[in-house]
């Protein structure tokens, strides 16, 4: 320890920063006070960083990396997960704490299933950040699972009345949108984004690779959500013989832009008043799947034209579709006499 010309006692000591050494210095007006700063930050490497401040420095890393729609639920799950283990350091988080924790949150809260995965998912990425960068030894949330039977909402699909009045509503305001979903699968963020130009009649083929989010009303243009929402879909017969190709977007504002939000829901919203439609274009999305369920379509193929970053969420949506047939089916046959299909009874 040696002591400045200002009077000033100081002590340095070679750490490990990022895995690179470096020196740091220890500063008092006596060698006690240097000595009990050195000793406060051994103790202080020693418990290791805050759980909030492990978290606000993953989310520093990791939401420039995801987009916009994706980052919304990660928001709340953050809060929560602050306001609970916030001032605990992190090192001293088990895995019997954040168990005990979903299991009050799903408690208190009535956490359907998916809240409780999103939940579940921000707590473990942000102990492997913390593993990965050595503030912790293992990830105490890598063998944690969301409580069991837990509410889930399924993929509702639209009813074959809607259906049907999309395909016999295209002239009503903003009807083609709604027949495009039908007959694209496009999410409702690509095809706000698609343009003619992504339009090739000569391969009768859909180039998707943008999508449209806003910001509040501000629409932004972003690549799909994951690589495999970069895709090319075929032009059907259905759509082709209704399109009256231009330039630009597809559906624009008045002065040829992006729609807005605001934009975009009071055209929506006319016509579901003019047409009688009451799914939403997600519902109608996943009446794209069912068509291609009916036709014998191979999840995998499946995968490839409804932008799917995972076979499991196309499975998901073929076996919702396989059970509500089946449940349909069911009630058909409740009310079936012999009688009915008989016509020469012996």
């Amino acid at each position: 320890m040696v002591k400045r010309k200002d009077g000033l006692w100081q002590e340095q000591m070679t750490i490990l920063d990022a895995g690179r050494k470096r020196q740091k210095y220890f500063y008092g007006h006596t060698k006690r006070e240097v000595l009990q700063k050195i000793r406060d930050y051994q103790a202080d490497q020693e418990r290791g960083p805050l759980f909030e401040t492990v978290a606000d420095e993953w989310w520093d890393v990791h939401e420039p990396t995801i987009a916009y729609n994706t980052a919304k639920p990660y928001k709340p799950a953050i809060r929560r997960a602050k306001a609970h283990f916030g001032k605990v350091y992190i090192r001293q988080i088990k895995p019997t704490d954040i168990n005990r924790f979903l299991q009050d949150f799903v408690r208190e809260h009535h956490a359907a299933q998916k809240t409780a995965k999103t939940q579940l998912m921000v707590i473990n990425l942000i102990c492997k950040y913390a593993t990965a960068n050595g503030y912790i030894p293992a990830n105490p949330a890598r063998d944690i699972s969301i409580p069991r039977g837990l509410a889930h909402t399924p993929r509702d699909i639209a009813s074959d009345e809607d259906i049907q009045r999309i395909k016999t509503s295209t002239g009503c305001t903003f009807g083609m949108f709604a027949y495009w979903i039908l007959y694209t699968g496009c999410r409702r963020g690509e095809l706000l984004a698609l343009t003619w130009e992504d339009v090739d009649l000569k391969t009768r083929t859909i180039h998707i690779t943008k999508s449209v989010y806003h910001d509040s009303n501000l629409p932004m243009v972003k690549s799909p959500k994951s690589a495999a929402g970069h895709r090319t879909v075929p032009l059907m017969d259905k759509l082709l013989e209704k399109l009256q190709p231009g330039h630009g977007q597809i559906f624009a504002n008045q002065s040829g832009g992006i729609l807005t939000e605001m934009q975009f829901q009071k055209l929506w919203s006319t016509y579901t008043k003019e047409s009688g439609v009451t799914c939403t274009p997600h519902q109608i999305r996943h009446a794209y799947a069912t068509m291609l369920y009916e036709n014998d379509i191979s999840v995998k193929d499946a995968q490839d034209l409804l932008g799917h970053a995972y076979a499991t969420t196309t499975q998901d949506i073929y076996t919702h579709i396989r059970q509500t047939r089946k449940a349909e089916l069911q009630s058909k046959l409740l009310a079936v006499d012999f009688g009915d299909s008989c016509k020469n009874p012996v």
